[in-house]
């Protein structure tokens, strides 16, 4: 209801707004048509003037003469005060403003008729031809709006009627019907010409809305085109951007090292680089479409097949990334090691596999080499260095006491520049890291202060030659710990030589431990500079180059590190606030009492 209420409403806005806009045209169309009538209106003044000129008071002539000529002024100041305002000018009021000044000259003009009606006939015809006359034309000019013509005929023509009328005489009564006949006429005429012009007017408004419209659509549709063509070109591009991108993406799945191999969900291969078609031996055009099953040795399709199936079964489940080792097979039959990372993605509603995979048959074989060497040089060093080093240690047992100072001291250095090989030995077989993660050992109670005595002894020659100093702290808490002595005095080790290595000529390598929250703590400070901010990350990274940052040793710096994580603990660096580096790694101390060992 509240609906046909506010559409009622709107409608009858539009309509009173049409009809303004119609009312504003008849009133302009009024005041354009004016001034032609006021000419007419002053020449027929005139002729009436020289007609009547000697037949009636001259003074009474005047007075009317004065009276038009004011009203005439009176009409053409008003046409010209309208024309200024133009659009603006309010129709309602110069509609008014207009009927008022056209009824003040029908009332002249029927004034006419009444003071300069003349004796004799055929001047009596003359005006009244005059005054129809005079009306026809003003009918055709005032007949845009029906009252404003009603309001000049009336005036101008019914006192000659009524005077005609009251004559005796047929001619008058004929004359005076004949006046009502052609004012009826008239009258009729200004009707019909009003509707005329206002349809004329209305389709005039309708086709300039129609224009109007047509401009809007025409305006419309420019943008529309526009728009069009902005986003054709832009799809142009986009399309352009697409296809560069497009070859972009193949030259690089082209040409990296790595085979990239696409399967469907059903296992069917649906793409492959050209590296990938190189490792498995095969042309493009022999594998798409076939099953992946066909690149690996027929005893483990069965279980690729089924580790497929669950994936696609688990859409949601993360699958291995590369550095998974598995076997591949050739196109001439060959099994080769390859190493395959498996991801999965979702292109429309179709789930899709990618493989990754990378010939390591090469890499196999420098393995392989590599552990032979290493075997070798442990067997071709390690024995004899290690019976070396038991000799020296049974010797200065035997012997040691029954030497001189000089003698003994030699001995000393002797032994801890063997024992030092011995560690560098080692250190140079640690190439792989994997294998000191691997390595078992069977874990007993160790004394933390009695490891760092036995390293300040055994690295005092090192410092020594550097002219650095070695320093145990006295006051450091008696905490054990339950690990490998060995592996532990070698981490150590690699510690310590890194602070000496760091520490100016003659300063001080402080070493202590400490007993706090059930873990032992032992810190490894020197006077040193301190290791740059961006070194400190990578600092127990065997990969990192360090050397321009006073690291002489990283990978024995991740051999400590691994072997300190071995034993449950961690490593750590922070730098001095007094200038210099402390080093220092955690273990978890042992429960079990000094004196039980």
């Amino acid at each position: 209801m509240g609906a046909d209420v506010d559409s009622g409403t709107r409608v009858s806005v539009q309509d009173a707004s049409e009809g303004q806009s119609l009312y504003r045209a008849q009133v302009r169309l009024l005041y354009e048509n004016l001034r032609p009538g006021l000419f007419v209106t002053c020449l027929n003044a005139a002729i009436l003037s020289v007609i009547e000129w000697n037949v009636v008071s001259r003074a009474r002539l005047l007075a009317w003469l004065g009276f038009m000529a004011l009203v005439t002024a009176g009409r053409y100041v008003l046409v010209g005060r309208y024309q200024k305002q133009g659009p603006t000018a309010d129709p309602i009021s110069w509609g008014r403003s207009y009927a008022a000044a056209t009824a003040t000259a029908g009332f002249g003009w029927g004034m006419a008729a009444l003071l300069f009606f003349p004796v004799a006939l055929l001047p009596q015809i003359f005006m009244f031809f005059m005054l129809t006359v005079m009306t026809t034309a003003a009918v055709v000019t005032f007949a845009t709006i029906f009252r404003v013509a009603l309001l000049f005929v009336i005036p101008t023509l019914a006192p000659l009627t009524l005077r005609l009328a009251l004559l005796g005489g047929d001619v008058h009564h004929a004359m005076a019907l004949v006046a009502v006949l052609f004012v009826t006429v008239m009258l009729l005429t200004a009707k019909r010409m009003e509707k005329t012009i206002t349809a004329s007017l209305s389709l005039r408004f309708e086709n300039q809305d129609l224009i109007s419209r047509l401009e809007k659509e025409k305006a419309a549709i420019h943008r529309l085109n526009g728009d069009l063509t902005r986003e054709v070109a832009a799809r142009t591009c986009m399309t352009e951007d697409l296809k560069e991108r497009e070859g972009y993406l193949r030259a690089v799945l082209e040409n990296v090292e790595e085979g990239i191999v696409t399967i469907d969900q059903q296992g069917a291969l649906f793409s492959l680089n050209r590296e990938a078609l190189r490792i498995f031996g095969y042309r493009e055009d022999e594998l798409l479409g076939h099953h992946f099953s066909c690149l690996v040795p027929l005893a483990e399709r069965a279980e690729y097949s089924r580790f497929l199936e669950g994936q696609v079964e688990r859409p949601g489940s993360r699958m291995s990334g590369l550095g998974l080792q598995v076997n591949g097979l050739r196109a001439d039959g060959t099994v080769f090691p390859m190493e395959l990372g498996l991801s999965a993605m979702t292109v429309g509603r179709d789930r899709r596999f990618i493989a990754i995979t990378r010939d390591i048959s090469a890499r196999k074989r420098t393995e392989r080499l590599k552990s032979d060497l290493i075997a070798t040089l442990s067997h071709e060093l390690r024995t004899p260095l290690t019976s070396a080093l038991g000799s020296l240690g049974l010797l200065a047992e035997a012997v040691g006491p029954k030497l001189s100072g000089e003698n003994e001291r030699l001995l000393a250095i002797a032994r801890s520049n063997l024992d030092r090989l011995v560690r560098s030995v080692n250190e140079v077989l640690d190439v792989d890291h994997r294998q000191l993660i691997d390595i078992k050992f069977s874990p007993r109670p160790v004394s933390l202060t009695e490891l760092l005595r036995e390293a300040v002894a055994a690295d005092a020659d090192y410092a020594h030659g550097r002219h650095v100093r070695l320093a145990f702290d006295p006051y450091s808490s008696p905490v054990f710990v339950n690990g490998d002595k060995s592996l532990l005095l070698r981490a150590l080790s690699h510690i310590v030589t890194n602070a000496i290595h760091l520490s100016p000529p003659h300063s001080t390598v402080e070493l202590s431990v400490v007993n706090q929250g059930g873990q032992g703590i032992v810190s490894i400070r020197d006077c040193g500079t301190a290791v740059p901010i961006e070194a400190r990350p990578c600092l127990f990274d065997a990969s990192a180059n360090l050397s321009s940052f006073g690291i002489v040793a990283p990978r024995g710096l991740c051999t400590a590190r691994i072997i300190i994580e071995k034993h449950g603990g961690s490593v750590g660096y922070e730098p001095r606030e007094a200038g210099g580096s402390h080093f220092f790694f955690r273990l978890p101390a042992f429960a079990k009492a000094a004196g039980s060992i």
